[in-house]
């Protein structure tokens, strides 16, 4: 798994819809209305002066979306959808509603789940005595744009085959993702194309689904710009004119959609996971012995965006971990030692850091004698902070935030947790004794943000605390303040 930037959609207008949406965007802009708890313990929107907008009361709100949305409850925890004007757009239900702004439109996401009766022949029986089962749990899905009310799905799907998700993901300005589905963005239309996409890659490219002959797009082509192309796990490589073969080459525990080398039927050439942007050399061109030695055990190659460089890995049997040694090569056919890259990651299946390793990130003498380092995450949008477990002795593991640029603890392995509210920002949750509460922490000015901590705090400002009668008490503050919508 590699990091990737998601950004939302904008769209390109004729000269009087641009007029119009400008218009659309200055009042869209001032919509930045967050739920303030009352004393009764319901919720009232508040700008960020504390001025209220609505005049109605809610059991459980959340803050409204940039285009004028918001999702609130009612004291049966059932779900509605309101627009600015507290005009109510889905009434109460015990539908689960999502949002999700895409540029300057809205799509909503509705989720019902009820039992269908089945016909006789899908009955589930029972041969242990316990009856016939006649139903069967469905979800009943919907997404539309709320700003046209155009629907884009509309489905009746068993509970577990249920996939649909709200989650868009552009290939360009005007062209994004959802579902497999692509979907070209103007003046608030969505028009679904006939393309269906298995992988979004970097600058509109994509590679739509395959059963073994891989195509890859760019959304400007309407031809393939690579096509005939296979998947491989052996490479085929000459060094001083003699062949060498790597095999069992990035092979994964489950098959993955895509697979990770695509090979060129009418070249021979080979295209390597994440981007397939750029082919393998075919000829070792300078190495060293030992160098040829580490590439006869290579197992993992992945490519690295934006860069003439692949990483090869070799899995290390000796560490106590999973771990791998490294090496690399140019696409002019050089075996390299090191390279010097930014913003690549490695990532297990479950997001933890592999490339770059804690010896690339850590000085030779920088851990004490008796700590051990665990699971190491990366925090994104920073230029070289990582979230590090550390074993200290026979203590129960803690966290550090690592400056691998400096070389230096920002915050040493002292904590119990330490999350991530805004990479980009550097504003964490700091925990420091086991099963204690948060407090807000501003790491690029090294200051404790505000002086209250609480149970939980969430990246959209939502917190926990203990209230009266040792109930669960929600609401919400300013993550970057610290100041609290809360009479």
């Amino acid at each position: 798994m590699i990091k990737s930037i998601l950004v939302g959609l904008t769209t390109i207008l004729c000269m009087t819809a641009c007029a119009q949406e400008s218009a659309i965007n200055s009042s869209l802009k001032s919509i930045h209305w967050v739920p303030m708890q009352t004393k009764d313990k319901q919720f009232v929107y508040v700008d960020s002066s504390l001025r209220k907008q609505l005049t109605q009361k809610f059991y459980g709100a959340e803050p409204f979306t940039h285009t004028g949305y918001a999702i609130v409850s009612n004291e049966k925890n059932q779900h509605a959808l309101i627009n600015s004007k507290g005009d109510f757009i889905e009434n109460y239900s015990d539908t689960d509603l999502g949002l999700q702004p895409l540029g300057q439109v809205t799509l909503l996401m509705k989720r019902r789940e009820h039992e269908k009766k089945l016909p006789f022949w899908n009955w589930n029986w029972n041969i242990m005595g316990g009856g016939v089962k006649k139903t069967a749990t469905y979800v009943k899905v919907e997404i539309r744009v709320l700003e046209t009310d155009q629907i884009l799905l509309d489905k009746d799907v068993p509970y577990d085959e249920n996939e649909y998700s709200s989650a868009a993901y552009d290939l360009d300005d005007k062209h994004f993702v959802l579902n497999g589905n692509l979907y070209e963005l103007k003046n608030q239309h969505l028009k679904k194309l006939s393309t269906k996409i298995d992988m979004i890659l970097e600058n509109g490219r994509y590679i739509p689904p395959a059963e073994n002959r891989f195509e890859i797009y760019d959304i400007q082509h309407k031809r393939p710009i690579f096509s005939n192309l296979v998947g491989v796990d052996k490479i085929d490589l000459f060094w001083n004119g003699q062949p060498l073969q790597l095999d069992s080459i990035n092979q994964d525990r489950y098959k993955p959609t895509i697979p990770k080398l695509l090979k060129d039927n009418n070249t021979d050439a080979i295209y390597v996971f994440p981007q397939y942007e750029k082919a393998l050399p075919k000829q070792i061109k300078q190495a060293t012995a030992a160098q040829m030695a580490f590439l006869k055990e290579v197992s993992l190659v992945y490519s690295v965006n934006n860069s003439p460089y692949f990483i090869l890995g070799r899995f290390n049997y000796d560490h106590e971990v999973w771990a791998y040694d490294w090496l690399y090569l140019d696409k002019d056919g050089n075996l390299l030692d090191e390279i010097n890259v930014k913003d690549f990651f490695i990532l297990d299946q479950v997001g933890y850091l592999v490339w770059p390793d804690k010896h690339m990130l850590f000085t030779k003498n920088t851990l004490e004698k008796d700590w051990k380092t665990g699971k190491i995450k990366y925090v994104y949008q920073t230029e070289a902070l990582y979230l590090i477990n550390v074993k200290k002795g026979e203590q129960d593991p803690t966290m550090g935030l690592w400056n691998a640029e400096a070389k230096k603890w920002d915050l040493p392995p002292n904590f119990q947790h330490i999350d991530i509210l805004d990479g980009k920002q550097q504003i964490f949750s700091l925990q420091i004794q086991k099963d204690g509460p948060f407090t807000l922490y501003n790491n690029i000015t090294r200051q404790q943000i505000g002086t209250k901590s609480y149970d939980t705090i969430n990246p959209s400002g939502l917190v926990r605390v203990k209230g009266t009668e040792n109930k669960d008490n929600y609401y919400y503050i300013d993550i970057y303040t610290g100041k609290e919508y809360k009479e």
